[in-house]
């Protein structure tokens, strides 16, 4: 029973964490159309706060999945958790190259 209530809970927080990084993601996008069109900004810096703002929401995104692989039932879970996970570490891996390279610019 406890194991149960604990497993909620985790599988609990991993989902509220998730959808903080979902939350992130789509104000990253909103922000970037705002700042688009202003002047004030090029685009490559557009596309550098971009890219800084979609790692910060995909650092949350991955955390949550770390947490949800912790409670997952079976092997197959598990792999399914594990792909996911590399794929966001690989997007947000190439989001910094993607800054690195804009900085160099």
């Amino acid at each position: 029973m406890l194991e149960l209530n604990i497993s909620l809970l985790i599988k609990s927080f991993g989902l509220v964490i998730e959808y903080i990084g979902v939350i992130a993601v789509i104000i990253s996008v909103f922000m970037a159309l705002i700042q688009l069109p202003n002047k004030k900004y090029t685009r490559d810096d557009v596309r550098a706060e971009f890219a800084r703002n979609l790692i910060f929401g995909l650092d949350f995104i991955i955390a949550a999945d770390i947490l949800l692989v912790t409670v997952a039932n079976n092997l197959t879970e598990v792999l399914q958790l594990g792909g996911i996970v590399i794929i966001r570490v690989l997007l947000a891996y190439s989001l910094r190259k993607e800054i690195f390279w804009l900085k160099k610019k």
